[in-house]
């Protein structure tokens, strides 16, 4: 495993340099203390940390959402514009990358839950709104390319439930309200957005569009007035977490 360094360059835990002792008979030199680190120079240290950090966490989450956990690591780092060995400072490696971004993208989907329904006039403009913005981040395609892949961490499963709890009150109350039919399930709704996957093939603004434009058919297809009855029954929670959930906790 990489061992840490500090902005020296010393090894984590490395012991310090011990000076031999002085020699008998012979005056002892007074040495120059080392010129203070500059406030200045830390500060920029650590913003620059910060960007580099960032730009990791997008590349990553574009290139695994476009080509699924094998997508080579160096092409992260081409993408985000700093070296591989940058990436391995941060992260051990490839497993726990991917599970700081799902653990990241579940977190952003349910702030998006509870702010649209917190800031929107009614539960069905704030059901549409929420579906239009994870279509449009992507996150229908990330979640079925990384789930399976790493060990489900305690913090990834509750994570996993807190953004359960916020969809299924976006769902319940667009219910109540009578805006969206009966028999689809806050699970369905969640899944719909790994449904909404245009081919990879095309370009990312059009790829984009095409989501958007399937979204609005099946936001129709949502509606509770004039639905056809659906086939089967409507997915569970249960399913939806084994389907996104797979792997073992540690």
């Amino acid at each position: 495993m990489t061992r840490e360094r500090d902005i020296t360059g010393r090894s984590a835990g490395a012991a310090a340099v011990i000076p031999s002792a002085r020699r008998p008979g012979r005056r002892r030199t007074a040495v120059a203390a080392p010129p203070a680190a500059d406030p200045e120079s830390t500060t920029q240290l650590r913003t620059d940390a910060r960007r580099n950090l960032e730009q990791v966490l997008r590349a990553a989450r574009e290139v695994f959402g476009e080509l699924g956990y094998d997508a080579p690591m160096e092409e992260i780092a081409r993408r985000a514009g700093v070296g591989v060995g940058t990436i391995y400072r941060r992260f051990s490696g490839k497993e726990s990358l991917v599970q700081r971004i799902m653990i990241a993208e579940t977190a952003r989907l349910t702030v998006e839950a509870e702010g649209a329904l917190a800031e929107e006039p009614d539960a069905w403009a704030a059901l549409n709104r929420y579906l239009r913005r994870a279509v449009a981040s992507g996150a229908g395609r990330l979640f079925p390319a990384l789930s399976g892949r790493v060990p489900v961490t305690e913090e990834m499963r509750s994570g996993r439930a807190a953004l359960n709890d916020a969809v299924c009150l976006l769902v319940d109350r667009a219910k109540d309200e009578g805006y969206l039919r009966e028999d689809v399930s806050d699970a369905d709704i969640s899944l719909l957005l790994s449904c909404l996957l245009p081919p990879p093939g095309l370009p990312k603004a059009q790829r984009l569009t095409v989501a958007a434009r399937y979204l609005e058919v099946v936001l129709d297809g949502l509606r509770a007035e004039r639905c056809s009855p659906l086939p089967g029954e409507p997915f569970t929670q249960d399913e939806l977490d084994t389907l996104f959930l797979r792997g073992s906790a540690r």
